[in-house]
């Protein structure tokens, strides 16, 4: 099933449409306010790293790519939180560490009905060649079993398992500033997304 579950997801999130991250959304989610952040001075140089790699076509160090990529992470969380707020969704849980790390969904949202609630997962790249891949070595990632383990901790804080969300999953190619998605009322049946019109309202996921 994990498998099947997989291939499905992989197969919608091709016939997606890509869409484009204007260059102002991009630069306003590079740098996070540091109250928010669990390690401001360690992610704020993760964060100049970044910036000079997407502005300035700078190389990322190997020595601290390490540092760099769960930061990268949470700058294309922010990203898709930023953009589909712009269409009316409601942030319900988001990670305000500042950098992308463990197991569990990214971001938990409402719809703009306020009807649905949506987990998210999100990847992001910045290599020019291919777009960012499900984790590898995870077949379990995205399953009912997945979003029902007690280390998904956005799940478990508000009591909600995997028949009370909509899942949806974005590949960010930060390099390209591009985007795509696919939805899914049924993990078994995922959809690609196609207009931003679709994201309006997911009554057509119940079908």
């Amino acid at each position: 099933m994990a498998s099947d579950i997989r291939s499905g997801l992989l197969r919608a999130i091709r016939d997606s449409t890509q869409f484009e991250i204007a260059d102002d959304s991009l630069e306003a989610c590079l740098v996070a306010e540091p109250k928010l952040l669990d390690d401001p001075v360690r992610i704020a140089a993760a964060e100049r790293v970044i910036s000079g790699r997407l502005l300035g076509g700078t190389p990322v160090p190997a020595a601290v790519r390490s540092e760099v990529l769960p930061v990268l992470g949470n700058i294309a969380e922010a990203i898709v939180e930023s953009m589909l707020a712009d269409q009316g969704w409601q942030p319900v849980d988001d990670d305000t560490a500042g950098y992308s790390s463990g197991h569990g969904i990214d971001l938990l949202m409402l719809d703009s009905t306020l009807e649905r609630l949506v987990a998210i997962e999100v990847k992001s790249t910045i290599q020019p060649s291919r777009w960012p891949r499900l984790a590898s070595g995870r077949r379990e990632q995205l399953t009912p079993e997945w979003f029902d383990s007690p280390g998904n901790q956005s799940m478990v804080e508000w009591d909600v398992s995997a028949a009370d969300v909509y899942t949806m999953v974005v590949q960010v190619h930060l390099h390209r500033r591009r985007w795509r998605a696919c939805l899914a009322g049924d993990l078994t049946s995922p959809h690609p997304l196609v207009e931003l019109d679709q994201l309006d309202d997911l009554a057509w996921l119940d079908g």
